[in-house]
C-alpha cells in the first residue's frame, strides 16, 4: 500500500535504482560556455550560467514549442564511468506545467559517439525513482546517482545503441517550481519532451523510442505511455518497461484517517503526496488537512536533505485534522492512480517477489491486461524492490527487441 523506491521518511528515503541501493519496503562537473539556444535550436550568444546557477531558469521564458532546448552544457563528472563511447549533455529544456503553461525542466542527454545508422539513433527515456522533492533532489545534480555506469539502465541501453534522455521531472533539478510527486500528466510532459529536445542535441536522433522506468519511475514512464499519442504523437513509441512501478498510493490519505495501524510507517509518504498534490492541483490545500505537527513536517520535507530521514515526524494520529475533507486529496491521487493508465504500446512489468509492492504490482498487472493493455509480467522470486543484472538485462534486451520490431509473444502472460 505503498509506492516506488520512496519507502517513508521515517526511516532512510531509499536512493535510485540506477545507483544500486534501495530499501526492502518500497558538484556538477566543472561547467563551459555553450550558449543558450534558440526557438529553433541555434545556438545563441548568452553565455551559460555557471555551477547551479545553470538550473535558474531565464524570465521570460523564451518561446518555443515542447522539448525547446533553452540551454545545455557538456556533463562530465568524475563519477561517470561509462565505457560505451560517448558524451552527455545537460539540458535545460522546454516543458509543460500542471497549469498546461510554459515550465522550463532540466535533465540529461547521452549520445553515443560516432555516426548514427541508417533511420537514426533509437531515444530510451529511463525514468528515475523517488529522492525526494526538493529542487535540489535531481539525478543530474547528484552526479553519484545519475546512472552513468555500465551496469545501470542508461550504460545497458547506451551499449546497444540507444541514445539515452533521463528528466529530473517538473520542479526537480530547475529552480522555482515546485515538484508536483506523482502527478503522472507533469511526469510524462517532462519525459516527452526531452525526448523532443534529444533531437536538437543530436540531429542522428531517430523516432523511435522506449521508455524505462522503476517505482517512482516506473509509474512516470507508464504515464509516460498514457499521454504519448495525444501530448507528443511525433514520438513513435514503441514500448515501455515499468519496475515495480509506484502504486496503492491514492489509498494512503484513508489510512490515516482510520487511524490504521499501519500509517506509522507511512508519514513521510503521506507527505510526500499532500506535497506532490498540492503543486500540482490548488485544489489541495495542505493547512486545511493538515494538523499544525503535521503541516510543519510537511513543509520540512521540501527542504530536507535528499533521501533524508526527518528526525522530529509527529506520530501518525497528530498528521490528519480531525474532520478534514480529503475529497481533493483523494481525487488528484486517484487521477494519477497507476491503474487509471489506458496504454496502446507493449509493457513490460518486471517486479521481484522480495519486495512489498509485490502483490499489488500483480493484481495491477492483471487489472492492466482486463483494460487490454498488451502486457508481459515478468515476476523474478528471488528479486527484491530493484531488478538486479540479470532481470536487468532481459528488460534491456526487450526493449532492443521492441525497437526492432520482433513480434512479442502473447501477451499477459503471469
Amino acid at each position: 500500500m505503498t509506492h516506488g523506491p520512496s519507502h517513508h521518511l521515517s526511516g532512510r528515503l531509499p536512493r535510485w535504482a540506477l545507483a544500486g541501493v534501495i530499501a526492502a519496503a518500497l558538484t556538477l562537473s566543472g561547467c563551459t560556455r555553450g550558449g543558450d539556444r534558440s526557438p529553433e535550436g541555434r545556438t545563441v550568444s548568452t553565455p551559460v550560467p555557471e555551477g547551479d546557477a545553470f538550473y535558474d531558469p531565464p524570465h521570460p521564458l523564451p518561446p518555443g514549442k515542447p522539448g525547446t532546448v533553452i540551454r545545455q552544457r557538456p556533463y562530465a563528472p568524475p563519477e561517470a564511468a561509462l565505457t560505451t563511447p560517448s558524451h552527455t549533455v545537460l539540458v535545460m529544456y522546454l516543458s509543460t506545467g500542471t497549469d498546461g503553461k510554459p515550465v522550463a525542466a532540466s535533465g540529461l542527454v547521452t549520445v553515443p559517439d560516432g555516426p548514427a545508422p541508417a533511420g537514426g539513433r533509437p531515444v530510451a527515456a529511463v525514468d528515475h525513482g523517488t529522492m525526494g522533492i526538493g529542487s535540489a533532489c535531481a539525478p543530474s545534480r547528484i552526479p553519484a546517482f545519475a546512472g552513468l555506469q555500465d551496469s545501470s539502465p542508461v550504460g545497458k541501453l547506451l551499449a546497444r545503441g540507444f541514445l539515452v534522455v533521463q528528466p529530473d521531472y517538473i520542479g526537480l533539478g530547475v529552480t522555482g517550481v515546485r515538484h508536483p510527486y506523482l502527478d503522472g500528466e507533469s511526469a510524462a510532459h517532462a519525459t516527452l519532451d526531452i525526448v523532443r529536445a534529444a533531437r536538437a542535441i543530436d540531429p542522428g536522433s531517430g523516432p523511435a523510442t522506449l521508455l524505462y522506468g522503476g517505482s517512482q519511475g516506473g509509474h512516470a514512464a507508464l504515464w509516460s505511455a498514457h499521454h504519448a499519442a495525444a501530448y507528443a504523437p511525433d514520438v513513435d513509441l514503441k514500448g515501455v518497461v515499468a519496475n515495480a512501478p509506484a502504486v496503492g498510493f491514492e489509498w494512503m490519505p484513508a489510512l490515516f484517517a482510520q487511524q490504521d495501524a499501519m500509517a506509522t510507517t507511512y508519514t513521510g509518504i503521506l507527505l510526500l503526496l499532500v506535497n506532490g498534490a498540492a503543486a500540482a492541483d490548488p485544489a489541495v490545500r495542505p493547512a486545511e488537512l493538515l494538523t499544525p505537527a503535521g503541516l510543519a513536517a510537511a513543509d520540512r520535507v521540501w527542504t530536507l536533505p535528499c533521501m533524508a530521514a526527518d528526525p522530529e515526524l509527529p506520530p501518525a494520529s497528530d498528521i490528519l485534522r480531525p474532520g478534514a475533507d480529503l475529497g481533493p486529496l483523494n481525487t488528484a491521487l486517484k487521477r494519477s492512480a497507476t491503474g487509471e493508465v489506458a496504454i496502446t504500446v507493449p509493457v513490460l512489468l518486471p517486479q521481484g517477489g522480495n519486495d512489498v509492492l509485490s502483490n499489488l504490482n500483480q493484481t495491477l498487472a492483471r487489472e492492466l491486461c482486463d483494460k487490454g493493455v498488451n502486457l508481459e509480467f515478468a515476476y523474478y522470486a528471488d528479486q527484491g524492490h530493484t531488478i538486479g543484472d540479470g532481470p536487468l538485462d532481459d528488460a534491456i534486451a526487450w526493449m532492443d527487441a521492441r525497437r526492432l520490431g520482433t513480434p512479442m509473444a502473447p501477451s499477459c502472460r503471469f
